[in-house]
């Protein structure tokens, strides 16, 4: 909540006094104005490569001082008074101590629009920090500001930084090729808008929670699971059945699959399982469920193995537990399976999971050979 008699904007452009405090007790987040005291923990954000990685922050050969800090503060009161930007200090708890855990700030651009800026202090992360920091930001600028839109903008891969834009309501309107300067590089960027009449209520964002079954653990992808990735996606096997997989399939492959998959969760339209060994954690497949996006909620099961998993069972199974949680938690209400008929080895899985045929379409699956294969169509009865 803002103070009981907030400034209006542009009439208590004193700086640190016009500075409103905002506080979500519920959260432990408290925003402020900035002050000398938070130059040393300026300093430690400003030198972390996550910080460097995605921010514009000031790259120093002699890295981040705190006299760069300084010249930041005298920024930001500067900007204050002249009216260009609203900032705060992001203030909680880090250390067992109240203290600077981050910095968020508005960049008036006129007309009634801004663009918001946030960045956290690395051992305040993970905690939705920033998502209550933005939520009480964006409140103050329509409701005490009087601004119509917010907009929101991230070097494309920022996920946690989009995540935090979507938790608080902002729409995604898509990427931009190079919109972003970035260290002499112009990147392409995510660009999503909160206006003054949106609802502020977080925006689908499906998370493949942790499902186990008979010797399966399905749980999200990770970095380190890029290697068994390429080593599946490698196979002559898989690339004959799966013939939009690139050839040769390498590293960069595997991370752009990561980034499709985090995608579809982003938007809401999938969801995509690591088929994991539960000893060793090692990948051994993919799972996904897409399709959750229409208004229908028809949603279709893939799936590709490892080759060395290939006969053991897990591809069924794996099937079995995520038809049951699909069902269980009302994500869809009607499932199917689609697998080219000379693919033997995908209908048995269908099959064992206890799918039935229900169809057959002629010529619809292109092959790794340049053939066109019927393609079966299975559904959860």
């Amino acid at each position: 909540m803002a103070d009981a008699n907030p400034p209006a904007l542009l009439t208590a452009r004193t700086f640190p006094a016009g500075v409103p405090t905002l506080i979500d007790a519920a959260a432990g987040v408290k925003l402020r104005a900035a002050g000398s005291g938070d130059l040393a923990g300026m300093v430690e954000q400003c030198r972390d490569p996550e910080t460097i990685r995605w921010t514009s922050v000031p790259t120093p050969d002699d890295g981040y001082q705190l006299r760069d800090a300084a010249e930041f503060l005298a920024q930001i009161a500067a900007d204050w008074t002249s009216g260009e930007r609203l900032a705060w200090t992001i203030e909680a708890h880090r250390d067992s101590a109240r203290g600077f855990c981050g910095s968020i700030d508005l960049r008036l651009e006129g007309d009634g629009i801004a663009e918001v800026g946030f960045g956290l202090h690395p051992q305040a992360r993970g905690r939705g920090m920033m998502t209550a920091a933005l939520r009480l930001v964006c409140d103050y600028g329509f409701e005490v500001a009087g601004l119509q839109i917010i907009r929101w903008r991230a070097v494309v891969g920022n996920w946690a930084s989009r995540r935090v834009a979507a938790n608080v309501g902002f729409i995604f309107d898509g990427t931009v090729r190079r919109l972003l300067a970035h260290r002499g590089e112009l990147l392409d960027g995510w660009i999503a808008t909160l206006t003054r009449e949106d609802p502020r209520v977080p925006q689908p964002w499906l998370q493949p929670v942790e499902l186990q079954g008979a010797g399966i653990r399905l749980r999200a992808f990770r970095t380190s699971d890029v290697d068994r990735i390429v080593e599946a996606c490698s196979d002559p096997h898989t690339a004959h059945w799966l013939v939009s997989m690139p050839r040769p399939y390498q590293t960069h492959n595997a991370l752009a699959y990561l980034d499709s998959v985090r995608e579809l969760a982003a938007r809401g339209i999938g969801v995509t399982w690591c088929m994991a060994d539960p000893e060793d954690d090692r990948c051994l497949g993919s799972i996904s469920l897409d399709g959750l996006h229409g208004y229908a909620r028809r949603g279709e099961i893939g799936y590709w193995a490892h080759p060395d998993t290939r006969g053991r069972g897990v591809v069924s199974e794996a099937v079995r537990v995520v038809t049951q949680h699909a069902r269980s938690t009302g994500l869809v209400r009607s499932l199917i399976i689609r697998c080219a008929r000379s693919n033997t080895a995908s209908r048995r899985v269908a099959e064992r999971a206890g799918y039935t045929k229900v169809g057959i379409q002629p010529a619809a699956e292109p092959l790794g050979d340049g053939q066109l294969a019927d393609l079966v169509l299975y559904s959860c009865p």
